[in-house]
């Protein structure tokens, strides 16, 4: 007899490049459940990059099943629960900058908020049967910590020797002052290095499988998806440090910490000019990471809400 699948419905913010993609993907993996999306769309338009915003490419995009138009970047429950073709067993919403409105009276809702170093959750946290926290800094009582993961087909390891990588130093993602500094000072000493916003999924991991130290500079205590993607890329890894990362991971064994810009490019350096140990390392964090997939926040979801 075959067993019956999972139901699960997710709502998120749909830009070309966010958190929920993740989610989205992982579902769409499994071979036991059913996936259906509604979302505000906005095609190919992302909020970064200035008060214009910038365009993605079309091969970025996943198009919800029910779009909802963006602006305002709004989604009732009222409404897209009488859309949905099925029961869900779950409604899983993935929360950045989208405003949820209710909840669905049909299943259980589970809430992830995906940038709780900025945003603030309080009314995420009342509607939700459960609410999963990415940052452990900002955990509230009652709050499930779920830390950001890598996607093990779009942040795969590496198969290009260390000797024959372009860059010497990447970091792919907003270009904020310290980060921008840092770069600025590494290009200075001669070092090749790629700094961009916009590129993602297939693109970002060519850039990365030609990087030889994967860098990231969190802002607000955040340990970032780009921690974890790049340790999955299997690239020698240097961040800053954060209480999620040296909770998850060991300091000097997966991978090289810093306090401050000085530390970072002695840090980064020392790599550069140790190829044995940079491979050493990215090996490591390869390693680390491997447990550490968005397949496996999605189990986590699961087994909280119990529908496994």
């Amino acid at each position: 007899m075959t067993k019956k699948k999972l139901r699960i419905a997710i709502t998120y913010m749909a830009y070309p490049l966010c958190m929920a993609r993740y989610f989205h993907e992982a579902l769409l993996r499994r071979d036991d459940t059913e996936v259906w999306c509604a979302a505000p769309y906005s095609g190919r338009w992302l909020p970064w990059g200035g008060p214009q915003g910038m365009e993605l490419p079309e091969k970025y995009l996943r198009v919800p099943d029910l779009p909802l138009p963006y602006t305002p970047p709004r989604l009732s429950y009222m409404i897209v629960q009488n859309q949905c073709p099925w029961q869900p067993d779950l409604w899983l919403e993935v929360n950045s900058t989208f405003d949820a409105m209710g909840r669905p009276t049909n299943a259980p809702l589970a809430i992830v908020g995906a940038d709780p170093h900025v945003l603030d959750y309080s009314d995420a946290r009342r509607r939700a049967d459960v609410f999963f926290n990415m940052q452990s800094p900002y955990l509230q009582p009652n709050d499930e910590w779920l830390p950001y993961a890598y996607d093990p087909i779009w942040h795969s390891s590496t198969p290009i020797r260390f000797s024959q990588r372009t860059y010497d130093a990447t970091l792919i993602g907003l270009q904020y002052d310290n980060r921008r500094n840092l770069f600025s000072k590494l290009r200075g000493l001669g070092y090749n290095c790629f700094t961009d916003t916009g590129p993602c999924y297939e693109d970002a991991r060519a850039i990365y499988h030609q990087t030889k130290v994967g860098v990231n500079w969190s802002s607000l205590l955040d340990t970032t998806a780009r921690v974890f993607e790049v340790m999955g890329f299997g690239i020698a890894p240097v961040f800053n440090r954060v209480p999620d990362l040296m909770e998850l991971f060991q300091d000097g064994r997966d991978f090289e910490g810093f306090d401050n810009e000085a530390e970072a490019i002695a840090k980064i350096s020392a790599l550069l000019n140790d190829p044995l140990r940079a491979e050493e390392l990215g090996r490591n964090a390869r390693i680390a990471v491997e447990p550490h997939t968005w397949d496996a926040r999605i189990q986590q979801i699961f087994e909280k809400m119990n529908i496994v």
